[in-house]
């Protein structure tokens, strides 16, 4: 498994459809900030203007052009740049929507309404990893760039065609297809050549690529500064500088963040035992991993199974 599906795989993801729209000019919504979700826009038709607070010019969107906004950001929808905008509690106040079909607003231009889906993808809070803290304000994936990758091209026009169908099943249909449309979108993004730092600058760099490999295929090994740099073929000065650097944390750090998230994935979802997964993760006892995981994740691994698990946890 590559790194990115590895990190993306112990995520635990989950989406929420809010609703698709129908939007007549002029229109303008102000979509608050909400902090550890990544909100998306899916233009199925139409045009929009997305301006996200702190970035000093909007993206116009066309049909088949998603944004994807990973921090939760303040942003603006328009018909135009020059549209004044409501706060959506206000929108979804005077339009009376009440979660189920379109929500409908706007002005009394009814030639041809903007349809949009929208949502969000929610982070497990317990996911630390420098992968989703170097994303962008603001990713536009076009839907040209969707056409050079079919399958996300086939999975719009999937979600476009649910959107229409409004049959049985069609919200759960819609809310899984949107975690796969996210996932897909990183994708393409990823695939772009132009990042200078974070995990996909050190993927594209031929020895950092290398020991980030070995990291997350051997989470196990008896990693050290020494052993890593040999598996990049570099000295330990230059690649612990060149990791830190691209990276933005020290190469033993990011051994022990992997470590952790593995353990929190496989205390969520498998039935080892303590002293099993310390073994699978690099720890030579139960003890020395719990002592570690209390430390970087805020509680026993025992306390987090259980809570994980829905579990109810004991009154102290």
């Amino acid at each position: 498994m590559d790194v990115l599906s590895d990190i993306l795989d112990a995520t635990k993801l989950e989406g929420t459809l809010y609703f698709s729209t129908e939007l007549h000019p002029p229109w303008g919504i102000r979509v608050p900030l909400h902090g550890r979700v990544a909100r998306f826009h899916l233009v199925v038709r139409g045009r929009v203007w997305v301006g996200v607070e702190g970035e000093q010019e909007p993206a116009c969107l066309d049909a088949g052009d998603l944004v994807l906004i990973p921090h939760g950001a303040v942003h603006d929808l328009r018909d135009a740049p020059e549209t004044q905008v409501e706060t959506l509690d206000r929108v979804l106040e005077v339009s009376g929507f009440d979660g189920r079909g379109s929500l409908t607003w706007g002005g009394e231009d009814r030639g041809g309404p903007t349809r949009l889906l929208c949502g969000h993808f929610a982070l497990d809070s317990n996911v630390q990893h420098p992968f989703f803290e170097h994303l962008p304000s603001t990713i536009v994936v076009r839907r040209e760039e969707g056409e050079g990758h079919s399958r996300l091209d086939d999975l719009i026009r999937f979600i476009s065609h649910e959107a229409d169908a409004q049959g049985a099943g069609n919200h759960a249909v819609m809310r899984r297809l949107s975690e796969v449309l996210f996932i897909q979108a990183l994708r393409v993004w990823a695939s772009r050549a132009d990042h200078e730092e974070g995990l996909l600058a050190a993927l594209a760099d031929p020895e950092l690529g290398e020991s980030l490999g070995q990291i997350h295929a051997e989470p196990a090994n008896d990693w050290s500064l020494e052993t890593l740099a040999r598996a990049a073929g570099l000295s330990r000065t230059v690649f612990a500088e060149r990791f830190k650097q691209v990276m933005g944390l020290p190469p033993m750090q990011y051994v022990t963040l992997w470590r952790m998230q593995r353990a929190r994935l496989l205390l969520a979802e498998g039935e080892q035992t303590l002293e099993h997964i310390a073994e699978l993760v690099g720890y030579e006892s139960a003890a020395a991993l719990s002592r570690v995981f209390k430390r970087w994740v805020g509680e026993p691994p025992g306390s987090y199974r259980r809570r994980a698990r829905g579990e109810v946890l004991p009154q102290p």
